[in-house]
């Protein structure tokens, strides 16, 4: 009988976490939002470097509780928590869609800057002789 009860207590504050936990998800979206087009970069990192980073920040912020949730599964058959689940599963395909995109105009400039390495720095001209 005390077992029963400290579990339906435990339950019932594991729900109000949860329910917390879908405020939370709900402020890291705003702040993708209001930040993604210049988001807080280090010092120390280059641009490319600074927004894979801040997005990274963001989805582990999401990710490591949702970790802990995934283990009780009453917690995810409760009220509104498929609203959560949802927004949690946008939320984190629009930071790895955010990263991806800075990847890959990362690969795009490196071809342009291995086309500019390859281009003849010293030429010789054809009537002087001289280098230039």
């Amino acid at each position: 009988l005390q077992r029963e009860t400290l579990k339906s207590d435990l339950d019932s504050k594991l729900n109000i976490i949860f329910q917390n936990y879908g405020v939370e998800l709900e402020q890291v979206q705003q702040l993708y939002e209001k930040q993604k087009s210049d988001p807080p970069i280090p010092r120390n990192l280059p641009p490319v470097a600074g927004n894979i980073t801040w997005s990274r920040h963001l989805l582990k912020r999401i990710e490591e509780p949702m970790k802990q949730f995934e283990s009780n599964q009453n917690v995810l058959d409760g009220q509104g928590a498929r609203r959560i689940i949802r927004t949690y599963n946008k939320l984190a395909r629009t930071l790895v869609a955010f990263e991806y995109l800075w990847h890959q105009a990362w690969v795009q400039s490196i071809d342009q800057a291995k086309s500019g390495l390859q281009a003849t720095l010293i030429i010789r001209h054809p009537e002087n002789g001289k280098l230039y």
